[in-house]
């Protein structure tokens, strides 16, 4: 029954994402450093799709996660990694399958690695992959023409640890957003890379996602021994986002589960649960996405019936 929820999915995503899009008045992407001394840094902001890169640089190569969505944004991560060294990108880490962190693949095969997890490469390497990016074409975003669709080639299930110049990145596979979600953890930087489980200030996006998983991966995210957290969207922080995004995710499934219980049609708990989303995440962007994530929740806690816990 679960699969029913995915109905629409790229509809959603069309209407949603092209009203989100701007070009004009966005200031570019800047590379801002996370930790000096271990050479992290994360390409934040500029026009368009507005997700985040990090690059790690180590003595033995360049590690990056996310490639974003345009030609544009994978050569300006490449430009700001090689204003800093000349070093051999080795691998390329995709946190989930979304285009603004995948299509920019492409321009990173120097390093002939990209590790996601095997639902990321299902989709990619799919129909759904194809259909994906000829959504985002619809968009209107410079230079989708020429992008190729690339799938990652060592994919993973369930946990990948992989070391590289004195670094050790834990790679956990953890549903949410999407169900082929990845974070990275780098314990001994005490640094989180969340892909899209936490966005800062910004209301998630969440028309293929689990809430209820969700709310679990951001409790395992609060649970690590780490004091920065490098989210999909939204300045770099600390647990603080993790917390917010948390709080975000129990208040949905809380106020719509309320409405469930009280036999309240789709609509009439929309219309009940958006203004308060609206009123407590007044400083979040992205309000536009209230009402999806809404239905989403809805959908997911009807059909979980007697199971719901709130």
């Amino acid at each position: 029954m679960v699969s029913s929820i995915f109905k629409g999915v790229s509809v959603g995503l069309a209407l949603l994402l092209s009203a989100s899009i701007t070009f004009a008045d966005a200031p570019p992407a800047v590379s801002k450093t996370v930790n000096p001394l271990a050479k992290v840094f994360t390409v934040v902001g500029g026009p368009g799709i507005d997700s985040n890169s990090t690059f790690i640089i180590t003595d033995n190569g360049v590690i990056v996660v996310d490639t974003r969505t345009t030609p544009d944004d994978a050569k300006h991560i490449l430009s700001e990694i090689r204003q800093r060294t000349d070093s051999p990108i080795v691998y390329t880490i995709n946190t989930h399958y979304h285009g603004d962190h995948t299509f920019g693949n492409q321009y990173f095969l120097e390093g002939k690695t990209i590790i996601a997890h095997k639902n990321v490469h299902k989709i990619l390497a799919g129909i759904r992959g194809k259909e994906h990016l000829e959504l985002f074409k619809t968009f209107k975003l410079p230079g989708l023409e020429e992008t190729k669709v690339t799938p990652p080639n060592l994919i993973y299930d369930g946990n990948l640890e992989i070391f590289l110049g004195g670094y050790r990145l834990k790679i956990a596979h953890s549903r949410g957003h999407t169900d082929g979600d990845s974070y990275i953890f780098m314990p001994e930087l005490q640094t989180v890379i969340t892909g899209d489980l936490v966005s800062n200030k910004i209301i998630p996006y969440m028309n293929d996602g689990y809430v209820e998983d969700w709310i679990k991966a951001v409790d395992d995210l609060e649970l690590l021994r780490a004091e920065i957290y490098i989210p999909g969207h939204g300045e770099v922080g600390g647990k603080p986002i993790v917390i917010a995004m948390k709080h975000y995710l129990i208040n949905l499934k809380t106020w719509v589960v309320e409405q469930i219980k009280q036999g309240k049609t789709l609509e009439e708990t929309q219309t009940i649960v958006g203004p308060k989303i609206k009123e407590k995440y007044a400083d979040w962007k992205k309000h536009k996405w209230i009402d999806m994530n809404i239905e989403r929740a809805y959908t997911e806690f009807s059909l979980a019936g007697n199971d719901l816990k709130y």
